[in-house]
């Protein structure tokens, strides 16, 4: 078996490839490296598992491959999500983060994230090492044993997000937050950190259950938010929050029971630092990133880096040119000063705060963002392929002409830095890549209505045969 790291670590299914020996082989792999860059002491690793199937079992496996390697091991004794573990890894000045978790993915998978000793994505110069060293399968050679050392990531992780927004306000403000964690590990963590004095704070979903019935896969994208939508529209309530299943995403509905699109929360969110908490930083987007970011970047004369889909890839540039914010068209939001990873908790925090700073609700702030920049509608469309029909599709994407213009909108610009990407000259965009996480080939599109936006993925669907 060849294990390949994508866009936001390795996930494969259970019990087919994802294997204790193949969470064996990765761990020892890391180990082989880490050593190989250690220049003083015995390198160390924080280990984290979410609610998934056995996802406690095989980080016990992993933490048993590092200390047998000779590396120590910091051990959370319950599920976490992947914000704490990255923060831990960064606190701790440990040399790397290793969580069990697949994220979103649908319940028969698994998988690993891998965090640098800076709290981000690893780079992919570490990722293409651990594979090297696969390949290679020869354990790192020590006489010595680790240690591993439980801990309660929790109550460090939550205190640092409490330094960067007012859990007073949100605490006393009155409000009926709705949060959905679809039955992952952000379970119980709104609640801790914002219910009490007159704010209430009601959970969905937070039962452990690795099936997550009812949907897909705890991905908090609007058609797995059905539930979430109704109890926040029929029950009045100031918004509804859904956390993914490692809790370092979220998806955001309005006071009315409406799906506010990721890419509006991007843009609230980068509205909010720049201007509300007088952060004025760059800003870094991914590819699937949305043409507001640009405009409002603009009217603050800052400067914005596009890069690749996936935080491996955000994270290295988000820290190389100091960016106040990070994020991408899948809900996943960083901030410069926290540390260079998603964090669904903050990114949650700041969005309740910035209604309490304007005195506007989502569905007001949404109306003043579009007021000011214009009005922008977007898609992605997922499109489970097999390998052999991925190949087809790439052989066909590698040889389309494609026309001046898509849906009567002129073609700009195409690029081919993350997958096909058209640019229109009207600012809009249409995307077509592989997913780096699941066999699903995305298309993705934005143009200044709805009508449009299928339009250009229907253009897309048919110049590929899809």
């Amino acid at each position: 078996m060849t294990i390949r790291f994508g866009t936001d670590g390795w996930r494969a299914i259970i019990a087919d490839e994802f294997t204790f020996d193949a969470v064996r082989a990765v761990a020892g792999a890391l180990a082989a490296v880490l050593w190989n860059e250690a220049s003083d002491g015995r390198p160390s690793v924080v280990v984290g598992f979410d609610r998934r199937f056995a996802s406690d079992e095989f980080a016990r496996v992993a933490a048993d491959t590092f200390t047998a390697g000779g590396l120590d091991v910091l051990f959370s004794r319950n599920p976490i999500t992947t914000p704490a573990l990255s923060y831990t890894t960064l606190e701790s000045k440990s040399d790397a983060g290793f969580m069990i978790t697949a994220s979103h993915n649908p319940a028969i998978f698994n998988g690993v994230k891998l965090k640098s000793s800076t709290g981000g994505a690893s780079p992919w110069s570490m990722l293409s090492a651990i594979e090297t060293e696969l390949e290679r399968s020869q354990p790192p050679s020590t006489t010595e044993f680790g240690q591993i050392t439980e801990i309660d990531p929790l109550p460090a992780y939550l205190d640092r997000i409490g330094r960067h927004v007012d859990l007073a306000r949100i605490r006393g403000a009155g409000l009926t937050i709705v949060v959905d964690p679809m039955y992952g590990c952000a379970s119980g963590m709104m609640p801790r950190v914002a219910s009490g004095d007159s704010t209430q704070i009601v959970e969905l979903n937070t039962t452990h259950n690795p099936l997550f019935p009812g949907i897909t896969g705890p991905e908090p994208i609007e058609r797995n938010l059905t539930r979430l939508k109704k109890v926040v529209g029929d029950g009045g309530a100031t918004m509804g929050i859904a956390f993914d299943g490692d809790g370092d995403r979220i998806g955001v509905v309005s006071e009315h029971g409406e799906y506010i699109s990721s890419q509006h929360v991007f843009a609230l969110l980068t509205r909010y630092v720049l201007h509300h908490q007088g952060r004025p930083g760059p800003i870094v987007k991914s590819t699937t990133g949305t043409a507001m970011i640009d405009a409002i970047a603009q009217q603050a004369s800052v400067q914005v880096f596009e890069a690749p889909t996936g935080f491996t890839n955000l994270s290295s540039v988000m820290r190389a040119e100091g960016a106040s914010i990070a994020g991408e068209e899948s809900g996943g939001f960083a901030f410069g000063f926290h540390m260079p990873d998603r964090d669904g908790l903050l990114a949650a925090l700041l969005l309740i705060d910035y209604t309490l700073q304007t005195g506007r609700t989502i569905s007001e702030l949404v109306e003043d963002l579009e007021n000011e920049i214009g009005v922008w509608r977007s898609r992605r469309i997922d499109l489970p392929l097999s390998q052999e029909s991925r190949a087809e599709v790439d052989e066909r994407l590698s040889q389309v002409r494609w026309p001046k213009e898509i849906a009567t909108v002129p073609v700009a610009e195409i690029s081919e830095i993350d997958g096909t990407r058209i640019q229109f000259a009207d600012g809009g965009w249409l995307l077509i890549r592989n997913s780096g996480t699941e066999p699903l080939l995305r298309l993705y599109a934005e143009a200044h209505d709805v009508e449009t936006v299928d339009a250009l993925l229907l253009g897309a669907r048919t110049l590929l045969g899809v």
